[in-house]
């Protein structure tokens, strides 16, 4: 894939974003081959749409997660009324996040996992809402979702915990409601250990893509409950515990 056929396809995906319309196929030359490929897409997103609001990254999934920078235009606060169709929604996930109260930026040499949980302002619930530029027909190739910022579409953030040194991450119940009605539960996750392991490679990624890591991102670090993301009418909340709790509406 040429430098040209990256920015071809993020600007289809940023064109689809802003214009709320479906891509009806797969444009055959626009789907990358390797993994790096698919994040030249995806820093050609961010070149047309940033600057950059923070970061996903699967944690637990290896020693090279995949990841990809996300604009702060996807982020919005706990309380507001979403669109559905307005940001081309289909599936909500559970997660934790992590807000960083320092730069990480970039450097020459590597960052160590204590100076990465040292800039580790807080933890949030969060909610990621995902939704394919695609047609809902189409099976998409998971390397061109993964171009696509991972079929990002927003994040949604709760309150700030500042001290998360007691909280257990690996047994945190996590209770997905739409109304009265309970729709997910999860009673596991990636641990403390394991999201800082994951940050700590991210800081160290990120360098060579988008200059680094800044104060006041939000890196959301792996789904705990997968569900479809409702109707409009519905209000949907997730209870993350000790961790807090968060809320939207659900609009047309």
């Amino acid at each position: 894939m040429t430098t040209a056929t990256a920015t071809a396809a993020a600007r289809l995906f940023v064109d689809t974003r802003q214009s709320k319309r479906l891509i009806p196929a797969i444009p055959e030359e626009l789907v990358p081959q390797t993994r790096e490929e698919a994040y030249a897409i995806q820093d050609g997103i961010i070149a047309l749409q940033g600057p950059v609001g923070g970061w996903k990254v699967a944690t637990g999934t290896g020693p090279e997660p995949v990841c990809s920078p996300l604009p702060a235009s996807v982020y919005i606060d706990s309380g507001e009324n979403f669109s559905i169709s307005g940001w081309l929604a289909t599936l909500i996930e559970t997660e934790v996040a992590v807000k960083l109260g320092r730069d990480l930026p970039a450097r020459s040499t590597p960052y160590s996992r204590d100076e990465v949980k040292a800039a580790m302002a807080s933890l949030h619930p969060a909610i990621e809402v995902i939704g394919s530029r695609f047609a809902p027909e189409i099976t998409l190739p998971k390397l061109l979702g993964i171009g696509d910022l991972q079929n990002n579409s927003a994040v949604l953030t709760g309150p700030a915990t500042t001290d998360w040194s007691g909280l257990d991450l690996a047994h945190l119940k996590i209770s997905l409601r739409t109304g009265a009605v309970e729709i997910g539960t999860s009673d596991g996750g990636p641990d403390i250990e394991a999201i800082i392991d994951a940050l700590t490679w991210l800081a160290n990624h990120a360098g060579a893509r988008q200059g680094g890591l800044r104060a006041g991102q939000i890196i959301i670090t792996g789904s705990r409950i997968v569900r479809p993301i409702g109707k409009p009418g519905e209000a949907v909340e997730a209870d993350f515990g000790a961790l807090g709790s968060l809320k939207i509406g659900l609009v047309a």
